[in-house]
């Protein structure tokens, strides 16, 4: 198979791979996106982010942003803190229940990954995984 063959089957499983993430998202949460548990996800992985940092790591702008992060502040599971020295801004974190919320769509997220893939050996598993791994590094390069 050619690098150029190559790119386009990956273009396209990739694609498929979005639909199928946000079919899961849909599933997870009606009035929450797939955008919206991808924030709460990066709020919870960096603690002290403030929306500027989200629109500059997401590529996103501030009305957008803001439209999501009050979504997730009406549904109670995020709440904007106190400004830190030095910074402008209030920094986002999670709410408990936007952590318990978060923690039980992981596991509905794996449970159905664990369904998808039931029928692939732990090696192939593995190697899907650390070849993700890899292709996010390689994107966080960029």
């Amino acid at each position: 198979m050619t690098r150029e063959a190559a790119l386009e089957d990956l273009y396209k499983g990739l694609a498929t791979m979005g639909r199928r993430s946000r079919g899961v998202g849909d599933d997870l949460h009606p009035r929450l996106s797939l955008v919206a548990y991808t924030l709460l996800t990066e709020i919870y992985l960096t603690p002290g982010v403030r929306a500027a940092d989200l629109c500059t790591h997401f590529g996103l702008d501030k009305s957008t942003l803001s439209r999501q992060l009050e979504q997730l502040i009406s549904a109670g599971l995020l709440r904007r803190e106190g400004e830190r020295p030095g910074r402008r801004g209030n920094t986002l974190a999670l709410t408990p229940a936007g952590e318990q919320h978060l923690a039980t769509a992981a596991q509905a997220i794996r449970s159905r990954l664990a369904e998808w893939l039931s029928d692939w050996k732990d090696q192939d598993i593995a190697t899907f995984a650390e070849l993700v791994a890899r292709f996010n590094v390689s994107r966080n390069q960029t």
